[in-house]
């Protein structure tokens, strides 16, 4: 994801503080099939779910809302690999943020939107701006990430997001 130099750094600081805190609180901390600690988003969407809208959804910025919310809410691509000619391929393809048979969330959307560039951002091979994974400004995608996951890292640190972390 081609974010500029001034704004990749916020994201991986403000991701990389974010993911350590839910690791903290056993709720929303899983296990890989190795055993490695992972983030488990599903549970962190449920819980996000739970808040009443003026708690979490309207205290993202109305930008925020409009750029992740808006349109077919497929967006941002997710890189799959597909079978071009017998040979394996990474590309970007829509999905939507939220499987068919769940209820329409905003607040759910608003996290697997945030995770979707967080992994465009962190993964590798996604860096080429030819490919244009968002479709638009890399930009207004980053800021919008940055302002979900501040705004869930402020809900964190008051204790109002999940169970208390450990002693």
């Amino acid at each position: 994801m081609p974010v500029s130099d001034n704004l990749a750094i916020p994201l991986f600081r403000a991701f990389a503080l974010l993911e350590y805190q839910l690791k903290r609180r056993h709720a929303f901390l899983k296990a890989d099939r190795f055993g490695n600690a992972m983030v488990d988003w599903s549970e962190v969407k449920a819980q996000v779910d739970r808040f009443p809208p003026a708690d979490f959804v309207l205290r993202v910025g109305p930008v925020t809302r409009q750029k992740m919310l808006g349109g077919a809410r497929d967006r941002p691509k997710v890189q799959v690999v597909v079978n071009a000619g017998g040979r394996r391929e990474a590309t970007f393809e829509p999905r939507p943020l939220q499987p068919p048979n769940e209820v329409q969330s905003d607040a759910r959307a608003l996290v697997e939107a945030t995770k979707r560039v967080r992994n465009n951002l962190f993964h590798g091979g996604k860096e080429d701006p030819g490919e244009q994974p968002f479709d638009g400004d890399d930009d207004e995608w980053g800021r919008a990430a940055l302002d979900v996951a501040q705004t869930l890292l402020d809900l964190l640190d008051q204790r109002a997001f999940g169970p208390p972390d450990r002693p």
